[in-house]
C-alpha cells in the first residue's frame, strides 16, 4: 500500500501535463550582462548587442524602463586615498540602450571626510523612475557609504553609511532602500542588520539580519505582460 501511494503521488503531475494544455510562458524582457569588460544588452528575442567597448566595464544595471544602463568602469590600476587606505579609483557610467556614446556620471574622489570621499565604487542601481542612481563607496573602516547621483545633472550626494545596497523596484515600499548598517550595542559589541531607508537616508525601520521574510511580504511579482 505505501508503494502504491508513492506511485500515485508521482504520477499525478505527469497525468496533469497530458490532460491540461500548455500554459504560455511569461515574456522575457531585455537584460544586461558583462562580457570580457564590455556591457552587452540581451534583447527579449535573444539578440545580443554591445553597448560599450572599453574592456574595463562591469556590474551593469538596467533602468526600469529598459532605456538606459549604469555600470562601473575600472580605472586601470589607479588608486585614491580613503579612510580605509588606498582603494580603486573607478567610475560609474551611464549609456542609452538605443546606442550613443556612454557618459561618466561620477568618478572617485579623495577627501578627509568619509562622507565626501568616493572610491571602490560598486552596485550602481536606478531608482524606479530612472532619474537617480544609487551606489556604494568605500568610506569608514567598519562601513562603506551609500551615495546617489542625479542622472540629468550629475550632482552627487551622500545618503547613508552602508555595507550593502538594494533599491526596491516595486510594491508598497518601491523607491526605498535596503541597506545593511553596522551598529553598536549600548553595552558593547556590534551587529549588522538590514534597515529600510528612505531615498534620502532617513531610517524607516529595522528589517533584521535576514531580508527573506520582508521580501515575501512586500515584494510582489512583476505583472505579466
Amino acid at each position: 500500500m505505501p508503494t502504491r501511494r508513492i506511485f500515485l503521488k508521482a504520477a499525478v503531475p505527469a497525468m496533469l501535463s497530458i490532460l491540461l494544455p500548455a500554459l504560455p510562458t511569461q515574456a522575457r524582457g531585455p537584460s544586461v550582462v558583462e562580457e570580457k569588460g564590455k556591457i552587452v544588452l540581451v534583447e527579449a528575442n535573444g539578440k545580443r548587442r554591445s553597448l560599450t567597448s572599453s574592456g574595463q566595464d562591469s556590474q551593469p544595471s538596467l533602468s526600469p524602463d529598459g532605456r538606459a544602463v549604469v555600470f562601473v568602469r575600472n580605472a586601470s590600476g589607479k588608486k585614491v586615498e580613503s579612510a580605509t587606505g588606498e582603494v580603486e579609483a573607478n567610475e560609474v557610467w551611464w549609456v542609452d540602450t538605443s546606442g550613443g556614446k556612454p557618459r561618466r556620471l561620477v568618478a572617485s574622489t579623495a577627501s578627509d571626510d568619509p562622507k565626501a570621499s568616493l572610491g571602490a565604487l560598486e552596485a550602481p542601481q536606478f531608482s524606479p523612475d530612472g532619474k537617480t542612481v544609487f551606489l556604494l563607496s568605500a568610506a569608514w573602516v567598519t562601513s562603506g557609504a551609500v551615495h546617489k547621483v542625479d542622472v540629468a545633472t550629475g550632482k552627487e550626494q551622500f545618503v547613508s553609511p552602508g555595507n550593502t545596497l538594494e533599491v526596491i523596484p516595486r510594491g508598497e515600499h518601491h523607491g526605498k532602500l535596503i541597506v545593511q548598517l553596522h551598529k553598536y550595542f549600548l553595552g558593547g559589541g556590534s551587529y549588522d542588520w538590514f534597515w529600510l531607508l528612505e531615498p534620502d537616508g532617513k531610517p524607516v525601520g529595522p528589517i533584521g539580519d535576514d531580508v527573506s521574510r520582508f521580501r515575501e511580504l512586500y515584494f510582489p511579482e512583476p505583472a505579466s505582460p
